[in-house]
């Protein structure tokens, strides 16, 4: 595997992966602001985040088929979407960390506003119930 494919693929692995969705939605209050045109709906926030979600879904998907990828780095990931198929925790657990770095900037920039603050709260007890489940999972899976 290629020096960028490895990095490619151990963002979404261990600490990275965290460190990764923290920033990102670090960066979701205010570009929801943006967007929004400085309206506080928690409806229009949810239609913003869903939006996020799915794009978080559908562009690695274009990319892997968009570039030319070796068959293991194609290997890891369609291993990490089946146990995300396989167990819904696996995919759950990693809106506590976008919950945290939204919180993380209500921190640091001053607060959130009544729709962030409703993204925030269904991340981090939505994925922190998925990270629970998820450590308990693999605690009772053997090892592979």
């Amino acid at each position: 595997m290629k020096p960028i494919e490895r990095l490619i693929v151990d963002l979404d692995s261990g600490p990275w992966a965290a460190l990764y969705r923290a920033a990102v939605a670090f960066a979701i209050p205010p570009t929801f602001r943006a967007l929004s045109g400085g309206h506080d709906a928690i409806w229009l926030t949810s239609v913003l985040f869903l939006g996020l979600l799915v794009a978080m879904r559908v562009a690695p998907t274009v990319l892997r088929y968009a570039l030319p990828f070796s068959a293991e780095a194609k290997a890891i990931w369609a291993a990490r979407r089946g146990l995300s198929k396989e167990h819904d925790c696996y995919a759950w657990q990693k809106l506590f960390w976008i919950g945290l770095g939204v919180v993380l900037f209500g921190a640091i920039g001053g607060g959130l506003r009544s729709g962030e603050l409703a993204v925030a709260l269904f991340c981090l007890i939505g994925g922190g119930a998925g990270w629970l489940i998820w450590l308990g999972t693999r605690a009772v899976r053997p090892a592979q």
